[in-house]
């Protein structure tokens, strides 16, 4: 078994997650190569640096002048993401980048230049594009099980107070330092929703839909916010497919959702439905000829799924990558949530980027202290997300009164 030689970029904000998974179990073929990190305290936060003698460095650069690595996990900051997957294709090594993969549909399709260049993989963590019940789900929808689709919704939020804005320089920002972030609930906590539809409605089990067309309405509720922090986005898919999605970081309970509901030709999928004894949060397709199915028994796989395909795929990727009931399955030679299935999402994020950001308005905010943290939350938004969600309108067709 070919030892995986891991370079982790980034360990303090999500790359923590990667950084605990490869020290916490026990995963023979994978060994930390070095870390790139430029907190000043890194070593004193992470002791296990010391008594790995894992190797420290400021710069990707310093790293690969003493090293090589078969696979490099980037957990930096949005506006990094472009220039350090390009230096680690450059340097040989296969990358899981951390969504969003960089910050334009222009960029992603150099990276995909570069990838094909360098005869490595870039893949992007989109975690729900792992998960075996979502590929199980999609690869009943590419064999025609539900027919063509026609209208996929989805609804996921999370309460943020000040401590996340404030947690790094970039976050809720349009920009840092001349850069594009585009940081916002859609783009980066929220975001993995939106893009899984696109991913769901793709043509083959490693690409997403293109976009034709997306619009909305975006609010802004927390003064601390350069960005929006509250979203309703409409998008037409290839197929003229509609999208609709909810999500906002202003709500009064610590989170809402995720609830989906993809409508086709000879059934709905759900997500999150509520059948009388709360929500069920698995997929279960209804039917049209009445029968139901659920997507429950299917193990999801690791929580970091995607890193384990990363490393099966650095390996040389010989067993199967997706796996189905019954003896089904996909061998690819790269993770499946390719830098492909991220432009879609991308290229509605820069499409959001171009429309007014409206202030909700004073009578509608409340501001709360809670937990030692500083919360701003509109008043009457979960009721307004959830009917908007019911009947695919926007805010102010539910006289939401916002703006």
């Amino acid at each position: 078994m070919k030892e995986v030689k891991i370079l982790l970029a980034g360990i303090g904000g999500y790359g923590i997650n990667y950084w605990k998974e490869l020290t916490e179990k026990n995963i023979p073929e994978a060994k930390i190569e070095g870390v790139c990190e430029v907190m000043p305290d890194v070593r004193t936060r992470f002791p296990g640096l010391n008594e790995r003698q894992i190797p420290v460095y400021q710069t990707l650069e310093e790293f690969y002048a003493e090293h090589d690595a078969d696979l490099a996990v980037i957990s930096t900051p949005i506006h990094l993401h472009y220039q350090q997957i390009l230096t680690c294709l450059g340097k040989g090594s296969n990358v899981l980048a951390e969504k969003p993969v960089c910050t334009s549909a222009e960029g992603a399709q150099r990276i995909i230049e570069a990838e094909a260049a360098s005869g490595r993989f870039a893949a992007v963590g989109y975690q729900l594009n792992y998960q075996r019940d979502v590929l199980a789900l999609k690869k009943d929808i590419l064999e025609g099980r539900f027919g063509k689709p026609i209208l996929m919704k989805a609804l996921h939020a999370m309460s943020r107070g000040r401590s996340y804005y404030q947690r790094n320089h970039w976050a809720g920002r349009k920009t840092v330092n001349g850069c594009t972030v585009n940081d916002s609930p859609f783009n980066n906590a929220c975001a993995h929703q939106f893009q899984n539809m696109t991913f769901l409605l793709g043509q083959v089990l490693d690409q997403a839909a293109s976009l034709l067309h997306t619009e909305g309405e975006l609010y802004r509720a927390n003064n601390q916010v350069e960005n929006f922090d509250t979203a309703a986005v409409y998008a037409v898919a290839e197929g003229a497919v509609p999208i609709y999605y909810y999500t906002t970081h202003n709500l009064k309970t610590p989170k809402l959702g995720p609830i989906a509901e993809y409508r086709f030709e000879k059934g709905t999928i759900y997500y999150g439905k509520d059948y009388g004894q709360g929500p069920v949060m698995e997929y279960v397709a209804e039917m049209k000829d009445g029968s139901c199915f659920s997507y429950a028994d299917i193990a999801k796989g690791e929580r970091l799924q995607k890193l384990y395909d990363a490393i099966q795929c650095a390996r040389g990727g010989d067993d199967p990558i997706v796996e189905y009931p019954a003896g089904r399955h996909s061998t690819m030679a790269h993770p499946v949530c390719t830098v492909s299935c991220a432009v879609p999402h991308l290229q509605a994020v820069e499409a959001l980027a171009k429309l007014p950001v409206y202030p909700v308005r004073d009578e509608y905010l409340n501001h709360v202290q809670e937990a030692g943290d500083e919360f701003c939350r509109i008043t009457n938004l979960e009721e307004v997300f959830t009917l908007c969600y019911q009947n695919q309108i926007m805010p102010s067709q539910a006289e939401a009164g916002w703006k």
